[in-house]
């Protein structure tokens, strides 16, 4: 039986298929409000010849444009997207994890961290450090599914 943390990763899980079967790097994020996906989005970087197209700016696009209510200004508020949740296969890099303050995410859950898959591209960053540095307030869950979210950034077999 899965648990919702689960349940929800595995929805990210299906996202990050489809960016691996169009040649990106396999990362799939769901954002979730009230036990429902909203929004989703896998990364289309190389696809899209986009290097901000993530799968977490990618959720939080979609989500946002579907909205279509104006956006607060920064940090004059919880954030337009207070109280939902990111679910993403592998951690956000800063880029990300930063576009998760601005819009006020709540949680964070994460797959896969970049230390643990060996990754070093990052040095040794951690989203914790972000958060840190800029004094958001962003719950932080970690290791949903990693081994499945971890064969997923690698790129599919030919």
């Amino acid at each position: 039986m899965d648990t919702e943390h689960e349940r929800f990763m595995r929805a990210a899980l299906e996202e990050a298929t489809l960016a691996r079967a169009e040649g990106n790097i396999g990362v799939g994020s769901v954002v979730v409000r009230d036990g429902v996906v909203v929004g989703r989005g896998h990364n289309t970087a190389n696809s899209s010849r986009d290097i901000t197209a993530h799968a977490e700016t990618v959720a939080l696009r979609n989500l946002c444009r579907a909205m279509d209510v104006p956006l607060p200004p920064y940090l004059s508020s919880p954030g337009l997207l207070a109280g939902h949740v990111l679910y993403t296969t592998v951690e956000p890099c800063p880029m990300c994890a930063f576009a998760c303050c601005i819009a006020g995410v709540s949680t964070i859950v994460i797959g896969a961290r970049f230390d643990r898959m060996g990754v070093r591209t990052h040095g040794a960053y951690a989203i914790e450090k972000l958060l840190d540095m800029t004094g958001q307030r962003i719950e932080i869950v970690s290791g949903v599914l990693h081994e499945q979210c971890a064969a997923m950034r690698v790129p599919a077999p030919s």
